[in-house]
């Protein structure tokens, strides 16, 4: 077990590789540490506001903050440098235009902004090809990235009861869509839209996922969970920690899981 201790507390987590992973504060701070003995690398990066979300891009090149500022920043990986950052209009959680698609590279707009009532989440598809949303209201929905095309709309299943930090993950071949909530996992097959769902390890904190696309790192609470993603079977023993876990996130092998909270 490896600490990146912090005075503050940890809301959102990702892997850059097998090495190095990426953690934002509530103190507006973004610090990326390395693995093998917790220093942290860089610079630290600054938001000006509490950071909810993390992505790294699969190439390793970008890092994406999302922060309670309604803007998204995107950084270069290496030197930790401000690259460019888009603003919303509105909440995310309004009703209309809260999901929008842009170049990192350029900062164009790619889709006309798409409307998905109360959107908690929104992960894109392994291939690239599809994205998904999920409400707490309005169930789940896949989006072709192409054209924002409604490939699949659950309707009022899947719907999220949670603020889950990351409540939608993906299967390795994109034909499993996972949604996390109190209680439980809803996992949605896209090739017929069946739907089944499991039990979880805790059934009263808010629930969020993480997935390598073999198997699903499932926290609640202070604990975590591990399960395999084609059998729904969970793994191994139960993870327990002494705070609260507030964000998780898988390495690429699976090789390691990290877990987010109190400083």
């Amino acid at each position: 077990q490896i600490v990146c201790a912090s005075q503050s507390t940890v809301l959102a987590v990702a892997f850059v590789d097998e090495s190095q992973l990426v953690a934002g504060y509530d103190n507006s701070d973004i610090h990326r540490w390395k693995i093998e003995d917790g220093q942290q690398l860089g610079p630290t990066m600054q938001t000006g506001r509490r950071v909810y979300s993390i992505a790294v891009s699969q190439d390793g090149r970008w890092i994406v903050s999302g922060d309670d500022g309604r803007k998204a920043t995107a950084w270069n990986a290496d030197t930790h440098e401000k690259v460019r950052h888009a603003e919303y209009r509105n909440s995310v959680y309004n009703t209309t235009d809260n999901i929008r698609l842009f170049d990192i590279a350029s900062g164009t707009e790619l889709l006309p902004p798409i409307s998905h009532h109360y959107v908690v989440g929104v992960k894109f598809s392994p291939d690239g090809s599809r994205f998904a949303t999920v409400s707490r209201d309005s169930g789940v929905r896949i989006y072709s990235t192409h054209d924002g095309k409604v490939l699949f709309d659950s309707g009022t299943r899947g719907l999220t009861n949670s603020f889950a930090v990351t409540p939608l993950a993906w299967s390795s071949d994109g034909q499993q869509l996972f949604v996390a909530s109190k209680g439980k996992i809803t996992s949605f097959n896209t090739s017929d839209s069946s739907s089944s769902e499991r039990p979880i390890h805790e059934n009263k904190s808010s629930v969020s996922i993480a997935s390598n696309g073999k198997f699903i790192a499932c926290s609640a609470g202070s604990s975590v969970s591990l399960w395999d993603c084609m059998s729904h079977r969970r793994i191994g023993s139960i993870i327990t920690h002494a705070a609260g876990i507030s964000c998780i996130a898988l390495s690429p092998s699976g090789g390691y899981l990290a877990c987010g909270g109190s400083n």
